[in-house]
């Protein structure tokens, strides 16, 4: 009586078919690992667009305090009589410019899609 080795998917004696199926085991791990870092590759870019994005929101908030800040302190100083033009409209004038500096930075780089 003989046997179905068919059925049994192993290799007869003196078979490549192992040989041949590690090889394909090797292609397919070498192109899930290229797979692996593109992912990794595209979360990296999401996760530092994202932390961009917070650090200019923050930036402007600051800023903008400051713009108010210097304001409202040089209107101060003015209606006391005391100077009001060199520390805190000087300030003032700083931070807008900077503001602005980043406000275009920001819109020209998301317009340029980076």
């Amino acid at each position: 009586m003989r046997e179905d080795r068919s059925a049994d998917n192993e290799p007869l004696d003196g078979d490549v078919g192992p040989a041949s199926v590690a090889g394909a085991a090797k292609v397919d791990a070498a192109e899930e690992l290229r797979r692996y870092e593109v992912e990794r590759e595209a979360r990296r870019r999401r996760t530092n667009a994202v932390s961009g994005r917070i650090a200019v929101a923050a930036a402007v908030l600051f800023l903008a305090f400051l713009i108010y800040d210097s304001v409202n302190t040089a209107v101060e100083a003015h209606s006391k009589g005391d100077d009001w033009i060199y520390p805190p409209a000087v300030v003032a004038a700083v931070c807008a410019a900077a503001l602005a500096a980043l406000l275009t930075w920001a819109w020209r780089r998301r317009r340029l899609g980076m």
